[in-house]
């Protein structure tokens, strides 16, 4: 099923590029422009200045963000700052991090992915894409011809770990550790661990868990690229994506859920939401309000939190119809789309609160706290915070051919974009 490949892969060389600390980034989609003036500033070569390209005035069709960045980066091979390896390889990629006071370690391993349509169910989406995302990244690529950043997707791994044990791994090729609590550590897969681990995934199926953009940017890229050629065998490298692979049983593995920042048209309708939902009051909006919602809400399955349905205040939903509200849920779906909990929340909690849908009216975050102040300060009407979904939730409803609401799960931490690139010349 699953083509997956060594790759020659584009990597800073540390003589030239310096400390690999300053050199990698958070992907460009969760990066403030604050944050991007500081990567800018840890390094002249930190590969957010052309992932994330800052716009310019007098910039055109013929000079802007991406012309600069297809200009850097070949200066950068230029200069020696990226070299590429000399033959393909595997490469691991060990992400260590902290979690409410817990140090835990994801390991992924980068390969090249061939892209499929996912008609094919070969590769699976599990969310919703926007377009505005999908033509930026798809300039950038035009421009560039370098996968910049990874896509990262699932595979049950049923003996797959085991195929790259340590004794498998060579010396760290990049071994970062940037302001924060993540340290980034890449590894070179021997040989005959990297065909074992490839004829392993021929029979898998993938899931993408993140970069849905990224994938179907490769797409469009790959079949344009496909319709101009005057031949085409399928080998090409336009036909794969840079892709990290991560086993669903891998400890570190972690989704977060993604809360909603809603505008409402009126005071919050507690009324008709009282009738399905039970409010419990937690307390004040404060950290220990919003302390003690979270730990309720970790108790308390199908259930929500909300900020600001009463001024101040921190309330949790707990559901106490469940057939009435299994009834507000639009039919046509799986089942296991029905019984998510952002399903619920957008076809019941929020049209009950009388928010009406527009791009303009909801926002998302992964923090709490973040949620928690920007209600506060009265940038938002209310906040509703939702559990993390289980791996095998999302893995359900991708099987089952249906794909979450855009921003249902927040897989942390983020990839880092630098640690290898996949060029395309």
């Amino acid at each position: 099923m699953a083509d997956f490949q060594p790759f020659a892969g584009l990597r800073y060389d540390p003589d030239v590029a310096g400390d690999a600390a300053g050199l990698v980034a958070p992907p460009y989609d969760v990066v403030s422009a604050a944050e991007r003036a500081d990567l800018y500033g840890r390094s002249p070569f930190n590969i957010a200045r052309v992932d994330y390209g800052e716009e310019r005035p007098g910039d055109s069709d013929a000079v802007n963000r991406y012309t600069r960045a297809r200009a850097d980066l070949e200066a950068w091979r230029d200069r020696g700052v990226l070299r590429r390896d000399a033959a393909p390889r595997l490469y691991v990629y060990d992400q260590t991090f902290s979690l409410d006071g817990e140090t835990r370690v994801r390991r992924s391993v980068f390969g090249c992915l061939r892209l499929e349509e996912w008609e094919r169910g070969i590769v699976l989406p599990h969310e919703h894409t926007g377009a505005t995302a999908k033509a930026d990244r798809l300039r950038l690529l035009e421009a560039t011809r370098v996968h910049l950043s990874p896509i990262m997707a699932l595979y049950r791994g049923q003996g797959g770990a085991a195929l790259l044990p340590d004794a498998a791994l060579g010396v760290p090729l990049l071994d970062a550790s940037p302001p924060g609590d993540q340290r980034h550590s890449l590894r070179p897969v021997a040989d005959d661990a990297a065909r074992a681990l490839c004829r392993f995934l021929a029979d898998q199926r993938l899931y993408v868990a993140d970069g849905h953009h990224r994938y179907e940017t490769a797409l469009n890229y790959r079949n344009a690229c496909r319709a101009a050629a005057a031949s085409w065998t399928g080998e090409e490298p336009e036909n794969f994506v840079l892709a990290a692979l991560v086993d669903v049983a891998d400890p570190g593995l972690v989704v977060l859920p993604t809360h909603r920042l809603v505008r409402l048209p009126g005071p919050a309708d507690r009324g008709a939401l009282g009738r399905l939902f039970e409010i419990e009051a937690i307390g004040a909006a404060n950290a220990a309000g919003l302390a003690r919602l979270l730990a309720a809400l970790a108790a308390a399955p199908g259930a929500f939190g909300a900020v600001g349905l009463a001024p101040g205040r921190i309330d949790l939903l707990r559901p106490k119809d469940a057939a009435a509200i299994a009834a507000l849920v639009p039919g046509g779906h799986p089942e296991a789309w029905r019984r998510l909990d952002v399903a619920v929340l957008h076809h019941a909690v929020l049209p009950l609160l009388g928010y009406e849908p527009a791009p303009e009216r909801v926002a998302f975050a992964d923090d709490a706290r973040f949620v928690l102040a920007e209600v506060a300060a009265g940038r938002w009407d209310a906040g509703l915070l939702l559990s993390g979904t289980p791996i095998e939730e999302v893995l359900a409803v991708a099987d089952a051919g249906e794909r979450m609401p855009e921003k249902s799960t927040y897989f942390y931490p983020k990839l880092a974009t630098g640690v290898v690139l996949y060029p395309l010349d």
